[in-house]
């Protein structure tokens, strides 16, 4: 039984001991430059996948049916599938991590809590991630695309992405923004929204108050820089918004 998370081939944490029988595995696997997830079931020593992951999280074949048995149809019927010599993958082609994915897999990869609580923390990230993998397979599977229809639509919403995170302390106007994707303005947003499942402002503002959690919990910097560095045009903007996502204000966050 157990679990482990492995960051960029680096061990993050083990939140439980791990013996993985006869070196078969059931892996998370996530690569987060191409913005692509899988569930994989690997038998022994491991094969040749349809990406190289830089971030994943490894199950005992019986931590995971464990875990699989709150799940909901496909992921226990996936579980039954993790037996044997073959190798089997959750769904054929990997799926896009959107916003709430990425904000979770951010998380754990930026945990500045007490180390004593850090395998319960991920305990319940892992949790999430396994939900949000179940929620993106029905996705995948219920609703067509509307607006982005073409591998060019969607290489351009992901590099509007990009941009906007990297910009994040002075972002672009949505006109702007999709004049240097270089999209349409209905597209980026329409699209974005589809990809995503989020606004693209809405995506930003997550982003930027997550890290600022991750921030104010390693004490390094006022709350002040902290806030302007991270693109708030004043502290009381960021202190709203801060306490109406996590019900408490910044300078009260330990």
């Amino acid at each position: 039984m157990g679990i482990r998370i492995i960051h960029q081939q680096n061990l993050v944490t083990v939140t439980e001991p791990f013996t993985p029988r006869d070196g078969a595995s059931v892996q998370f696997v996530a690569n987060l430059e191409l913005h692509k997830h899988n569930l994989m079931y690997t038998p022994g020593r491991k094969k040749k996948q349809e990406m190289q992951p830089d971030f994943s999280v490894e199950f005992s074949v019986g931590a995971f049916r464990t875990l699989a048995k709150t799940g909901n149809n496909t992921l226990k019927e996936f579980a039954k599938k993790c037996q044997g010599n073959k190798q089997v993958a959750f769904v054929d082609l990997s799926l896009t991590i959107d916003a709430p994915m990425h904000q979770c897999i951010y998380s754990m990869l930026n945990y500045a809590g007490e180390e004593t609580l850090k395998p319960l923390f991920m305990q319940a990230r892992v949790i999430e991630l396994m939900w949000l993998q179940q929620n993106s397979f029905i996705l995948a599977n219920t609703l067509q695309p509307k607006y982005v229809k073409s591998d060019y639509d969607k290489e351009r919403i992901i590099f509007a992405r990009d941009y906007l995170l990297t910009h994040m302390d002075s972002p672009p106007t949505l006109i702007q923004l999709a004049a240097i994707a270089g999209i349409n303005e209905f597209k980026l947003k329409r699209g974005f929204k589809e990809v995503f499942n989020q606004t693209v402002f809405g995506y930003l503002a997550n982003v930027r108050l997550d890290m600022a959690k991750t921030a104010l919990r390693q004490k390094q910097k006022p709350v002040t820089q902290i806030a302007f560095e991270l693109g708030y045009a004043s502290l009381q903007h960021f202190s709203m918004a801060f306490k109406k996502k996590f019900g408490v204000s910044p300078v009260k966050f330990n």
